[in-house]
């Protein structure tokens, strides 16, 4: 009997070590993944240093003066709050960088003086800007639109419901995007009213930033309230 429990004993204790390899084996493993991923993510952010947004142009695409009403002069509103208005720019852009950048790592952000909104700021990413459609996008037949639904596209594709949203970004390709000024995409109350109108009378500041990478800066300011022109 004293035999057999004895070979009981040390079969437990082989186990036991058995175990404890596997569990210490276990353990290295995980703590090379994990050191792989960070060092993953850390050669990432370093490859994105010098990556940067290059805006080449920033066209008025739509101004809506009225809230979510087609009218084109403030004149029109008739107490449609005009500082609730709709109000989109398409900014033609490039990357500057050495590797390919995701849409969901780069956003823009305006900030202005003017006292119309009770929040004048707003943020948004190139993966979407999230916002209601535009009145006029709805009878135009784009409001379906990637571009007009804040995502990436080519030149030439804002109103084209067949362009795909281009989710990753090459290095010195020119690509378009909408600068949605005014935020409508919560209530209609006064609590969320974030963003600029068209700035005519004052100054737009732009900060486009990449996840990693370089901020870039630009001062926008219109002329006037025409569609098509230039307020780069």
């Amino acid at each position: 009997m004293g035999v057999e429990e004895g070979s009981i004993g040390i079969g437990a204790m082989i186990v036991f070590i058995a175990l404890i390899l596997v569990a210490a084996l276990a353990s290295t493993i995980i703590i090379n993944s994990v050191e792989e991923l960070s060092q993953d993510a850390e050669n990432t952010m370093s490859e994105r240093y010098n990556s940067k947004i290059v805006a080449q142009s920033a066209y008025i695409f739509l101004y809506e003066p009225c809230w979510q009403a087609t009218y084109t002069d403030v004149s029109q509103c008739d107490g449609a709050n005009p500082e609730q208005g709709h109000h989109e720019l398409e900014m033609h852009f490039k990357l500057k960088g050495d590797v390919d950048i995701p849409a969901s790592s780069i956003a823009y952000h305006i900030s202005c003086t003017e006292t119309l909104s009770s929040v004048p700021m707003r943020k948004s990413g190139f993966d979407g800007s999230r916002t209601w459609t535009s009145s006029t996008s709805n009878p135009g037949g784009w409001a379906s639109a990637p571009f007009n639904l804040g995502a990436v596209v080519l030149p030439g594709q804002s109103k084209d419901t067949g362009a795909e949203a281009i989710d990753t970004l090459e290095p010195g390709i020119i690509y378009a995007v909408m600068i949605d000024l005014y935020d409508n995409k919560n209530t209609a109350g006064a609590n969320d009213d974030e963003g600029c109108s068209i700035p005519v009378d004052y100054r737009v500041n732009l900060m486009i930033t990449i996840e990693g990478g370089m901020e870039s800066y630009y001062i926008v300011k219109c002329d006037n309230y025409r569609l098509g022109l230039d307020c780069l």
